[in-house]
């Protein structure tokens, strides 16, 4: 169990943030690479900021699935903002951001009781949400003809990731977020991993190690999405 706790506590997590930053890097040099078409599919806006600003709203609100089919879109577009919303709670993981809260005037109650309502109500949200999507891809035979391995892989483990996460926050041994926190910080300094009180959690491995794989799959699965379709959508509606 040692030699696992130092290849997935120690090793693992320089060798995902290598491999997603030198992939992104060769992804996006390719995208720039992409030759542009004389004739798009659908016409653009009079200008370039007004082309600009319906790439945003496509992003921001998938408005063409909008238009195309809204019961998709309610699940799609609320599993992508509650995915946002819990990336962006995970700072609480890696930063102090307690202190930030308290200074602003909450007490260390209000802080858990927050946490625990929005984050473990997203947890239950998106899980839900996760599975309605990878229901839909097995049942419905036009999407099931569209579907690879690598789309089923990609929910398969966003899904695994999300019951590990929710075994933290509502199994009977609560996580201690101070323990992340040091051992985020150790690693930052490049320091011993030897000892970090987090990676005696088996569960905490195990969620560690899920999200390690999906962030060096991330480029080369259709999750990059979210940042190909600043380039993509350029070509299908141009000036």
């Amino acid at each position: 169990m040692e030699v696992v706790r130092f290849v997935v506590g120690g090793v693992l997590p320089y060798i995902a943030v290598a491999v997603f930053v030198v992939a992104m890097i060769h992804r996006i040099y390719t995208w720039k690479k992409l030759p542009s078409p004389s004739i798009t599919l659908f016409p653009a806006p009079a200008t370039s900021r007004a082309n600009a600003a319906n790439t945003v709203k496509e992003a921001v609100l998938f408005s063409s699935l909008f238009k195309g089919d809204r019961f998709l879109w309610v699940f799609a577009w609320g599993f992508h903002v509650i995915l946002a919303l819990i990336f962006v709670g995970h700072f609480r993981v890696f930063a102090n951001v307690d202190g930030v809260l308290v200074s602003m005037g909450m007490s260390e109650e209000g802080i858990q009781a927050m946490s625990a309502g929005s984050g473990g109500t997203a947890g239950v949200v998106i899980f839900v949400t996760a599975v309605v999507l990878l229901v839909r891809r097995l049942v419905i035979p036009r999407v099931r003809e569209i579907t690879s391995w690598g789309d089923h892989l990609a929910l398969l483990l966003i899904g695994a990731i999300l019951i590990t996460g929710n075994i933290m926050r509502f199994g009977p041994e609560h996580f201690d977020l101070t323990l992340t926190r040091d051992y985020f910080a150790t690693l930052a300094s490049f320091g011993s991993i030897n000892g970090a009180a987090a990676l005696e959690n088996n569960v905490f491995l195990l969620h560690m190690g899920l999200a390690l794989l999906l962030v060096m799959y991330i480029p080369f699965s259709k999750i990059l999405h979210f940042g190909g379709i600043f380039f993509t959508h350029q070509l299908i509606r141009k000036t």
